[in-house]
């Protein structure tokens, strides 16, 4: 039975996930567009490393902060959660913001191109 019910909290975790973490137009935006890509990250992320390869292979220009050793810039990225309307609890890095969208819990390297073009076009 309590395997069932791991298996249960697993599924509906994951159903959430995929639900708010699919596409663009999910992101979180909290109503101040710019014209960067700031990627929020932590010293130690293995995921952190990665995307930054991902992103340089892609030529895409960004700027990042790490959350874990700047107190200031973690605050910041809260005060955008919290601006957005994210739901309170942790947060997965790397964490983005494209123009004024946020993109949690290390999306997808299409999310985050379709999110530059989406801010192209809304431009």
């Amino acid at each position: 039975m309590k395997k069932f019910i791991f298996i249960l909290l697993i599924g509906y975790g994951a159903f959430n996930w995929y639900q708010h973490h699919d596409r663009v137009s999910d992101g979180y935006s909290y109503g101040e567009p710019h014209n960067q890509v700031i990627m929020y990250s932590q010293t130690t992320c293995g995921y952190c490393k990665l995307k930054v390869k991902q992103l340089k292979q892609e030529n895409i220009a960004f700027t990042e902060y790490f959350i874990d050793v700047d107190n200031k810039r973690r605050d910041e990225l809260y005060a955008k959660l919290e601006k957005s309307g994210y739901p309170s609890g942790s947060i997965g890095t790397p964490t983005f913001d494209v123009h004024g969208t946020m993109l949690l819990n290390n999306p997808d390297m299409s999310i985050i191109k379709e999110a530059l073009q989406w801010n192209e076009i809304t431009d």
